[in-house]
């Protein structure tokens, strides 16, 4: 009994990152993805809100508050954007990164990505409701191969941590906090996955 209590405990730990994911698939299927207790938004509300949140991240990472400017990385800020998007160096240049305030730099990336974005939108030709659900099968895909291999990492991880009794530490301890900095890498997978196979997406 005492040992079967042990196992649940560790499947707790699962079962929580479970339901976690499985309400985003839920949430990803009906079309109606919740960003906070008062906005529901569509796959291309949701895939948008990513985005942000992605220009936000990678402006903070190359601008650095600590760092005097002419220490910030603008082509390494360039390079993980024309990363991100799938745009060219052409597209990049119009953005004169050097040549813009740090408070402005998200917007005018965010900016230019969304007009491509829209660009692709309207090429396409085809009603809205079929692209929120392309959107939504690309998600679902990212979502589904992505936590696959989350639980092939857990399963790994479990196979181990027993020894973390060696050095005096309480092995499931271990388990909750490297398993939850695992599931928090994985989430940050999915975001930038799904923002950058659907900016590159061409449906033909």
């Amino acid at each position: 009994f005492a040992t079967r209590k042990h196992l649940l405990e560790y499947d707790d730990v699962m079962n929580k990152q479970r339901e976690n994911v499985y309400a985003l698939r839920r949430e990803l299927l009906e079309g109606q993805i919740r960003l906070a207790e008062d906005e529901v938004v569509d796959s291309r509300g949701y895939v948008t809100s990513l985005a942000q949140d992605l220009v936000d991240d990678l402006v903070e990472t190359h601008t650095s508050k600590d760092q005097d400017p002419s220490e910030w990385d603008l082509g390494g800020l360039a390079m993980a954007v024309g990363e991100l998007f799938g745009l060219d160096a052409e597209s990049i240049a119009t953005l004169a990164l050097d040549e813009t305030p740090v408070g402005e730099m998200a917007d005018k990336i965010f900016g230019l990505a969304t007009a491509r974005y829209d660009e692709k939108e309207q090429s396409l030709g085809i009603e809205p409701a079929i692209l929120r659900r392309i959107e939504r099968d690309v998600m679902l895909q990212i979502v589904d191969a992505q936590w696959k291999d989350h639980l092939y990492s857990l399963d790994h991880l479990k196979e181990g941590i027993g020894l973390r009794g060696y050095g005096q530490r309480d092995p499931l301890v271990e388990y909750k906090k490297e398993s939850f900095a695992l599931f928090q890498a994985m989430k940050a997978r999915i975001d930038e996955e799904m923002v950058r196979y659907l900016w590159r997406l061409r449906p033909v």
